[in-house]
Formats: C-alpha cells, sequence, structure tokens
C-alpha cells in the first residue's frame, strides 16, 4: 500500500515538473512525445469516423461503394437527404446555441478566445451530426469534422494532462494535423493547414510537435485504410509558356468564384428569420431536389473530384 502511495507521489511530482518545464517552452522532447500520443489518438478518432459513415453505405449503396449515390434510383435518391434532414433538425433543436458551435471557426473562436479548450460534448455532437448528415446524402465533406474532432482530441489530452494554456494551444493544432493527415493521407498538407489556418504563425518550436503529430496521424490511417491518397492527381505538365496567361485568367475567374461564394454565405447566415429544425428541413429539400437531378453532389462527393482530376468529367 505505501509503495503504490509512494508511487502516486512520484508520478504526481513528475507531472508537475512537466507542466511548469512546459509553461516556459523548455521541454521540446517532452511535446513532440506527447503531440505522438496526440497524433495516435486522433488518427483512431477520424478512422472510427470515416468507419461509421462507410460500413453502413457499403452495405445500402450499389457495388458496395460509400459514394455511389449515382445508381440509387431518383426516388431514393430523393428520399435520403430529407430522412436525414428531418432527424438532424431534431437532434439539433433539443441543444443550446452553444452546443451548435461547430467546425473550423468554432475552433478557432475557442482558440483565439478560449485559449484552445475544447469540450468532449462538443466533439461528440460532431461525430455523430456529421455522420448522420453524410450517410444521409447531405452535400457536406470530412474536412470541417475533422478539424473539429482532431483539434478536440488534442485540447482533451491537454486538459486531461491539467497542461499549461500555450502546451494546449499546440496540442490543438497538432490535433487538427494528425486528422487532417489521417482523413486524406497527406501529413505536409496537415501541417501546412495546421500552421497556417488554425495557429497563423510558423515557429520552430511548434513545427517538430506538429509535423510529429501530422505522421502519427497519418501511420494510423495507413494501417487501416492503406497507403492510397484520397485525391488522385495526375502528372501536370507544361507543354508550352503560352499556358501560363491561360492559367492567370483561370485564377482570377475562380478567385472571383470564391468571393461570390463566401459572400452569398454570408447573406443567406445573415437571414435566420426561421427556426432552427425548419432550416434543416429546408436544407434537405434543397439537397434532395439538386441530388434528384445532379446525383454527383450527394455525398461526399470525392469520386466527382477525383474524375475531374483526372479529365473524365464532362
Amino acid at each position: 500500500m505505501q509503495a503504490s502511495i509512494k508511487s502516486l507521489e512520484w508520478i504526481r511530482a513528475r507531472l508537475s515538473s512537466l507542466r511548469q518545464r512546459l509553461a516556459t517552452s523548455e521541454a521540446p522532447f517532452q511535446i513532440a512525445a506527447l503531440a505522438a500520443v496526440c497524433g495516435l489518438f486522433t488518427g483512431l478518432v477520424i478512422c472510427a469516423f470515416r468507419f461509421v459513415i462507410e460500413a453502413p453505405l457499403e452495405q445500402l449503396l450499389p457495388r458496395s461503394d460509400p459514394e455511389n449515390f449515382e445508381e440509387l434510383s431518383a426516388e431514393l435518391r430523393a428520399m435520403f437527404p430529407i430522412i436525414g434532414a428531418v432527424v438532424l433538425a431534431l437532434m439539433f433543436s433539443r441543444l443550446s446555441d452553444a452546443d451548435r458551435r461547430m467546425g473550423v471557426l468554432h475552433v478557432l473562436e475557442r482558440l483565439n478566445f478560449h485559449q484552445g479548450y475544447l469540450t468532449f460534448r462538443g466533439a461528440l455532437l460532431q461525430f455523430v451530426g456529421n455522420s448522420i448528415a453524410l450517410f444521409s446524402g447531405q452535400s457536406v465533406g470530412r474536412e470541417g469534422p475533422a478539424v473539429h474532432l482532431g483539434a478536440a482530441s488534442g485540447s482533451l489530452v491537454g486538459q486531461w494532462l491539467e497542461l499549461p494554456n500555450n502546451s494546449i494551444r499546440t496540442l490543438v493544432g497538432c490535433g487538427t494535423a494528425a486528422a487532417i493527415a489521417a482523413a486524406f493521407n497527406t501529413p505536409m498538407a496537415g501541417v501546412i493547414f495546421a500552421m497556417e489556418v488554425i495557429l497563423m504563425e510558423y515557429t520552430i518550436a511548434g513545427f517538430l510537435p506538429i509535423m510529429v503529430a501530422a505522421v502519427s496521424g497519418a501511420v494510423v490511417s495507413q494501417f487501416f485504410y492503406g497507403g492510397d491518397p484520397v485525391f488522385l492527381v495526375p502528372e501536370i505538365l507544361m507543354r508550352s509558356q503560352w499556358e501560363l496567361p491561360y492559367i492567370a485568367f483561370i485564377g482570377v475567374v475562380i478567385g472571383l468564384i470564391a468571393v461570390l461564394f463566401m459572400r452569398t454565405v454570408r447573406t443567406v447566415a445573415g437571414h435566420q428569420e426561421l427556426s432552427m429544425p425548419w432550416r434543416f428541413v429546408l436544407v434537405g429539400a434543397l439537397t434532395s431536389a439538386t441530388g434528384w437531378l445532379v446525383p454527383e453532389v450527394l455525398g461526399m462527393s470525392y469520386d466527382t473530384v477525383n474524375l475531374a482530376l483526372l479529365g473524365d468529367l464532362g
């Protein structure tokens, strides 16, 4: 009994010493080790998220393809989004405004105003809500949920160990990088996204743990789903310098489309006269009508993106 008490006291003393060192950024190897643990944990969360979405769809959709909404009958394509929207409406109508906040913007808000503290409840709601949305064919992706789940994983690890705020912020970036790496099998993209979009800074002290976390998350994903990337980008060759003006013109056009999209989102978000349940039903009805005519928009549509990248989509 006394030996157990002494062991617990020793562990508490070591944790207290570690917290003090992490508060002054004097423990690069320790934070890198924590980043590896965070990356492994985040990778497991993202793989579980992917399994919950894809396993049922492989049983329901033709050819056991979790994105093959195109071969469903028009009636089923129209029915799936409406049923999912009704379920989400019933679920989210019972939640408070604070619990409804999710995604990348929520992570940025918690990072900038609350030292990166995210809740298990919010992560669980993100996991369940987005799983229902993707399972029912709603036109959303894994990007936003992956960022939220990864950031929450890092934050919860830091909170559980009672680490200082600066370490929790670093672990939020580590979780984000690991989530992107695990979701798309792209460790470098995870590092760049975490440092440029989430943390919004490039530091030598932050680069090492975020890189370790991204690699750890990608290793977990490759263990369960193999090493193939999500998007098949073909080899890109320039045959003439005359292609440069065309590329520049396309860049301007895409930039204008992006601006138009963002302004449309802000305009629509500013009109919230409808209650939350009716907004979900309206979204389900719009997705249903669009999916009836253009089934490629249903679900994550990564297969459609790959067809476009390979030049097979007219």
